[in-house]
């Protein structure tokens, strides 16, 4: 056990470590003092993390440059072979995956090509996939989710991606620490979200495996955390756009009544939003990617609430194979 003087000098190597890390980050430290992203590659058959800069990043296939005051990021995105056309498109954005070798981020990548190509013919919109820092190839680590820098990075590289493809009307889709993505987005203040289905989301402040609250040295989530629920009063009002919260009660990973605390916060703000009891798949019943690409999708295409929730409702009593 330490005592409290060596405790506090603990606290002390372990801040200036945080700090280091946050400072390596953000300085450049690339040619002509550029900022440098750091992405995983293959080097003789081994994982190694190499810095790419601005230039490098955009002559990779798929990629959008992402700079903020936070620092700078390659993120990567994939699109349906048939291409993006029309204005409007379906961004979709994953949870925490813990294996993130080189391969697994392949066989993510082929998994959502072909997702793309089925909604793209049963919604009749192109599904754009845009990899969270750390994965499916971007640069960065996904699992510091939740922290303001991931939030504003994502909503620089969703601006990169509407330039690209002459995007106005945005239909967003996301599971677990996507959808808490989403919820940043919006209290980032964004107005071109038309309909969003946000499944097994987290949106008060991050938890610690014990349950704990995390903070920073000082004790505040705010600085360093983007918390919806803390800055719902941000999300600006849209008459046209639907939001739909999804979750299912028995989630053991994100807190449905936390989900319901955030369709709650929006509804007694005026916005429209709904939530929806679902079944997760998996023994953590947590799973809702499917049915959040597919609430999504339908609000696009005009479904009403009736609709959608009458969908959800059968995907929740529907036995399934376990």
């Amino acid at each position: 056990m330490l005592d409290t003087k060596h405790m506090w000098l603990a606290l002390a190597v372990l801040a200036a470590i945080v700090f280091a890390i946050d400072w390596s980050r953000r300085q450049p430290s690339g040619p002509a003092g550029e900022p440098v992203a750091y992405i995983t590659v293959v080097e003789d058959g081994r994982p190694a993390t190499r810095g790419i800069g601005r230039k490098d990043c955009l002559a990779l296939p798929d990629r959008v440059w992402a700079a903020t005051d936070q620092g700078v990021e390659c993120i990567a995105y994939l699109t349906p072979e048939s291409g993006v056309s029309g204005g409007a498109a379906i961004i979709y954005f994953e949870g925490d995956v813990a294996d993130q070798t080189p391969e697994t981020a392949a066989q993510m990548v082929a998994g959502y090509r072909r997702i793309a190509g089925q909604a793209q013919e049963r919604f009749g919109l192109p599904l754009i996939v845009i990899g969270r820092p750390g994965l499916m190839g971007s640069s960065g680590f996904h699992l510091l989710g939740g922290r303001r820098d991931e939030g504003e990075i994502l909503n620089e590289a969703v601006d990169a991606v509407k330039r690209r493809f002459g995007l106005n009307r945005l239909i967003l889709a996301g599971q677990s620490g996507g959808a808490r993505v989403i919820a940043q987005l919006l209290v980032l203040g964004r107005t071109d979200i038309a309909c969003a289905g946000m499944g097994s989301g987290a949106y008060g402040i991050p938890q610690t495996v014990s349950g704990k609250t995390r903070t920073n040295v000082f004790g505040d989530p705010g600085e360093r955390y983007l918390v919806p629920l803390r800055m719902v009063d941000r999300v600006v009002p849209s008459p046209e756009r639907r939001l739909f919260v999804i979750g299912d009660p028995l989630d053991k990973r994100a807190a449905f009544q936390e989900q319901s605390e955030w369709a709650n916060a929006l509804i007694a703000r005026g916005h429209h939003a709904k939530l929806l009891d679902a079944t997760g798949s998996g023994p953590e019943h947590h799973g809702l990617s499917t049915v959040a690409l597919y609430v999504a999708g339908m609000c696009a295409s005009g479904k009403s609430d009736a609709e959608i929730a009458a969908f959800v409702e059968l995907q929740r009593t529907t036995p399934r194979a376990q």
